[in-house]
């Protein structure tokens, strides 16, 4: 059970609490700082200053506001001529009159200025003006940059708190997406996870199933091991069965029945071995790859040739689209031609006699698409997301009485998995194309 405190809704609520109140804390600091208006009588020091910038610093008519970009940094004498009242900037304006109604020389501060006066000579008005010490550097409407510096600073603990919440969810994710892809160790997710609330307790219960679904997966393959073993054995019993049967049929009187049922005997044992590499291929990991260098288009050509003898004998043309001259590609080579092999073996059992094969090959960002198409019965298309699972058949046309037993495609899935890749099929009316992707370089977990 979550303690209340530990809770990620708590957390959240907290932060933004937080946050909200630093935000308003700001904000009523700045509009005090913005409206900083503050006025008193001159002391002796700061009427001799003034005095002092009287005699030496040139003045500086008021005309209109762009005049403060006039002003130097430091003490700046400015003068207001008193038929222009009424006319000149709020600050100098305000000041003017404030100091005319107390009839005196004030010091005040004003928007972020520092004012000394005003002195009055002839029919002007002598003011000396100055920004604050810290305030010196900015320029007339750098007065904003403190509004600004609020909102960058109310953005960024937003942003932190975004990220404290998603990191941890990115990780989670990240756990699932390997287990999704057949990898159940969630070390490093216990060892660099450990919170107290909804999250931890979540991240728990992810690894608690990846245990189970490890522990599931073990199971069902050890029984499939186990079966396919047991199965061996009385499929022996009957291979010398017949062999002694055909030895007492010299008359040969039985032989097609012997034929048949050699050839069942040899799917028995063909459909045993697949699933004694599928078990072994879901056990293994992208670690026991044997990767190495080779040229994609050399090993496809080689592949294609070991299988002219059964096109020929079944007439058909095999049309193939190299869009590339050569392409280095790091795989285990073994697996990758098993796999190329199951697709174009079904190819070549589902085309009719006399019919085209479509073999491409091509680059793109990396990754390499070969694809293989038959003008066979083709699949449904509500079944093509299911014909690379194990045992599935889909309908009459591609049944046991073609040779398949749904066992290569998942072979094929299964190899094309541990390259990073995908494999996809899709109908091409008539017949079926088959998609292999795998990336150039296996990357590493």
């Amino acid at each position: 059970m979550v303690r209340w405190y530990r809770s990620f809704f708590f957390r959240v609520f907290l932060w933004f609490w937080v946050i909200v109140f630093l935000a308003m804390i700001a904000v009523a600091g700045t509009i005090q700082w913005l409206d900083d208006d503050y006025y008193r009588q001159a002391s002796i020091e700061e009427t001799r200053l003034l005095a002092r910038i009287l005699d030496t610093r040139p003045p500086i008519l008021v005309e209109e506001r762009r005049f403060w970009r006039r002003l130097s940094p430091g003490w700046n004498l400015v003068t207001v001529p008193l038929d222009s009242l009424g006319q000149l900037p709020h600050d100098i304006e305000e000041f003017a009159e404030i100091a005319a109604d107390r009839g005196q020389i004030l010091w005040g501060q004003d928007s972020g200025w520092l004012m000394i006066g005003p002195v009055r000579r002839g029919n002007d008005l002598y003011i000396a003006v100055a920004r604050k010490a810290w305030q010196s550097t900015l320029m007339e409407k750098g007065r904003w940059v403190v509004p600004l510096v609020v909102i960058g600073v109310v953005t960024l603990l937003c942003f932190l708190l975004a990220w404290s919440q998603t990191r941890p969810v990115l990780k989670l994710q990240r756990a699932v997406r390997r287990l999704a892809r057949g990898d159940f160790d969630m070390t490093a997710l216990k060892n660099s996870y450990r919170r107290h609330d909804e999250l931890g307790a979540l991240t728990d219960e992810v690894i608690d199933m990846a245990l189970a679904l490890q522990r599931l997966l073990n199971s069902h393959q050890q029984l499939l091991r186990d079966v396919s073993h047991e199965l061996r054995s009385p499929l022996t019993r009957l291979q010398i069965a017949l062999g002694l049967a055909r030895k007492k049929d010299k008359d040969g009187l039985l032989t097609n029945e012997h034929n048949r049922i050699e050839r069942a005997l040899g799917q028995v044992n063909g459909l045993i071995s697949q699933m004694l590499d599928l078990a072994k291929l879901q056990q293994q990991d992208q670690q026991q790859l044997e990767a190495e260098d080779g040229d994609l288009v050399e090993y496809l050509t080689e592949w294609l040739e070991d299988a002219d003898i059964e096109c020929h004998n079944r007439g058909l043309t095999v049309n193939r689209n190299w869009r590339i001259r050569e392409a280095t590609a790091c795989w285990d080579w073994l697996l990758v031609e098993r796999a190329f092999d199951n697709i174009l073996r079904n190819a070549i059992r589902f085309s009719p006699e006399g019919a085209e094969l479509n073999i491409s090959c091509g680059i793109i960002k990396d990754r390499a698409f070969i694809s293989v198409g038959d003008r066979g019965p083709g699949v449904p298309d509500d079944e093509l997301s299911r014909i690379f699972d194990p045992f599935t058949q889909v309908d009459s046309a591609r049944d046991h009485a073609t040779g398949g037993y749904g066992i290569g495609l998942a072979l094929v899935k299964r190899i094309v998995e541990l390259h990073h890749g995908e494999v996809t099929a899709s109908n091409t009316y008539p017949g079926l194309k088959v998609t292999l992707s795998l990336p150039l370089i296996v990357p590493d977990r």
